[in-house]
C-alpha cells in the first residue's frame, strides 16, 4: 500500500472531528485555521460545515441497506421487538402473585 495513503487526511472523519469543526467553527475560528488544527484540508472543514448549514446535520447517513432490511422484515410481517424485560404471567400465575404481596403487606 503507498505510504501516502497512511496518512491521517486520506481517513473518513470522525463523527467526533466532526464535531470539533462544526464547534470551532462556531467560536469563529476559519476553516483554515480549523484544517491546520485538526490535519486535515481547509475543503474538509468547509465541506463539513457546508453540510452543517444545508442539512443540519454532520452525521453520515444509514446505509440503504439497513433501510431495506427493515422494510423487507415488515413486509413479512416480523416487526422490531423489544426483550422482554420478564416473563408474561399467566391470569392464575399473576394473581397468586397479588395474592402474596398482599399477604407481605399484611405483615404475616
Amino acid at each position: 500500500m503507498p505510504l501516502r495513503r497512511n496518512r491521517r487526511q486520506y481517513e473518513q472523519l470522525t463523527d467526533f472531528d466532526r464535531g470539533r469543526i462544526i464547534g470551532l467553527r462556531e467560536a469563529g475560528w476559519s476553516n483554515r485555521r480549523i484544517g491546520r488544527h485538526l490535519g486535515r484540508s481547509d475543503m474538509v472543514v468547509a465541506r463539513c460545515w457546508q453540510q452543517w448549514i444545508t442539512e443540519g446535520r454532520v452525521y453520515r447517513r444509514g446505509g440503504a441497506i439497513k433501510r431495506n432490511h427493515r422494510r423487507r422484515l415488515t413486509e413479512v410481517g416480523l416487526r422490531s421487538r423489544r426483550p422482554l424485560r420478564r416473563l408474561p404471567l399467566t391470569p392464575h400465575h399473576r394473581q397468586c402473585r397479588l395474592d402474596f404481596a398482599d399477604l407481605g403487606q399484611l405483615g404475616v
